[in-house]
């Protein structure tokens, strides 16, 4: 194993990857060219669980095949371990547990079969790897060509983590499981992070990066919008607002749309409002004093309150 001297396991610095080319004949536009990743940094500290979100198309896959070497990027710079992402490819993936998105195994294999083949390879923890099958409930002794999604996702866990590695890169990683073993699957993540493993997880599931990650990356068009602490991120930004007028008279939309702490405003009905507040409610209170109030409510927004701003918006 490499031996770790930095506190950043992964730093990634102005990362671009671009598809494809443009080029004229004449007055025809020819070829198309897709961005990738467009400047992308961020750094990953040693034993934490950083959170990679962004929908399908935003540049996660992009940004962790760049990082496991296997594209070649047009400008930046990778490093692992201290490691050059490229240069040192080989060694790094040596140190690294991987899912992909796209998990693909030997169908002709079972999974113990599997296991036994790979542990050849890289030593696995076997009293870590005998905590694994207990904890999922695939059939060891079934050919991977035979098993649902959600099982051969599960064999796919167990031969990524079974080697206990000190970093692992994982993409979708509950992708196909259901609630029990997804529950399951992030108490072995806070056992690992807990050994001082550093987990870079990527997902579109907010529930998923709120219940496990530190910190959170968000990918918007191959940008990079945001990073920052999870708890950091929850009670600075936003706060769901609901009020209820006890008459007619109240604030007009118009009122409302005014405040610069108003992200949102949606009218439920004749006396309701559902407002969207940045920071800071003092503001809408100043307003609320000229009318009455008969309920109002006060609410932390959700990890998914938060990401939709930021990426509609991209307010900081």
């Amino acid at each position: 194993m490499i031996k770790i001297s930095t506190d950043i396991i992964l730093h990634v610095s102005n990362l671009t990857k671009i598809y494809g080319k443009e080029f004229s004949l004449g007055p025809l536009k020819l070829g198309r060219k897709v961005i990738g990743a467009n400047n992308v940094s961020f750094a990953v500290e040693k034993g934490e669980i950083f959170g990679f979100l962004g929908p399908n198309g935003a540049g996660k896959t992009t940004t962790i095949r760049s990082i496991l070497g296997y594209l070649n990027i047009q400008s930046g710079s990778i490093t692992v371990f201290d490691l050059d992402h490229q240069k040192d490819s080989i060694e790094i993936r040596k140190n690294i547990g991987y899912i992909p998105g796209d998990l693909s195994l030997y169908k002709d294999f079972t999974g113990e079969e599997l296991i036994r083949y790979l542990d050849k390879f890289r030593p696995m923890d076997q009293d870590f790897l005998n905590d694994l099958r207990a904890t999922y409930r695939v059939d060891l002794t079934q050919k991977i060509g035979n098993l649902s999604t959600g099982n051969r996702q599960q064999v796919g866990l167990i031969i990524a983590l079974a080697p206990k590695p000190d970093f692992l890169i994982l993409d979708e990683p509950t992708s196909g499981l259901d609630p029990l073993m997804t529950v399951k699957t992030h108490k072995i993540f806070r056992k690992l992070k807990e050994e001082g493993k550093t987990i870079f997880l990527s997902s579109h599931d907010l529930a998923e990066v709120q219940a496990v990650c530190d910190r959170v990356g968000i990918i918007k068009e191959g940008k990079m919008i945001l990073v920052e602490r999870i708890e950091d991120l929850k009670q600075k930004s936003l706060q769901n607002v609901k009020i209820k007028f006890s008459s007619k008279a109240m604030p007009g939309e118009k009122e409302f749309k005014g405040l610069t702490s108003i992200i949102t405003m949606e009218k439920i009905d004749e006396k309701t409002f559902h407002l969207m507040v940045k920071e800071d409610i003092n503001e809408l209170l100043k307003v609320l004093t000229n009318y009455n109030v008969k309920r109002m409510t006060v609410n932390d927004a959700s990890l998914e309150d938060i990401f939709l701003k930021f990426y509609e918006s991209e307010v900081k």
